[in-house]
């Protein structure tokens, strides 16, 4: 049984893989169907902190999961499917096999729609 799953690798998910690792939970994110979520497919993120000249998004992603991965994160590829939370441990369904923990961080963010521009 681990500590913590998280679901999801974008900005929100790695940030909690950065403190849950600092305080020694070695957490597992499950990284999902979009790497990196949104921020892997944008080109320039100008407002971020700590980057007064922008950085490049996948190159941010890379960043924060050096960073948890730095305090014993682990990633691992594949889809959360489905969770039992009705009871602890938890239970996560990760690509058919069930796996127990602690605690489940969901952080599986939004899908990006582009706006339509009449023309």
């Amino acid at each position: 049984m681990r500590n913590r799953y998280h679901s999801g690798s974008g900005c929100a998910g790695n940030t909690a893989a950065v403190y849950t690792a600092r305080a020694g939970l070695n957490p597992l994110v499950v990284v999902g169907h979009e790497p990196g979520g949104q921020l892997s497919v944008t080109t320039e993120v100008e407002n971020f902190p700590g980057f007064p000249e922008g950085i490049f998004g996948p190159e941010l992603v890379e960043n924060m999961k050096k960073q948890a991965e730095r305090f014993g994160a682990e990633y691992s590829w594949g889809t959360v499917q489905e969770a039992d939370l009705s009871k602890r441990p938890f239970r996560v369904n990760i690509d058919g096999t069930w796996e127990e923990a602690r605690t489940v961080i969901v952080a599986t963010g939004s899908l990006g729609a582009m706006a339509g521009a009449a023309q």
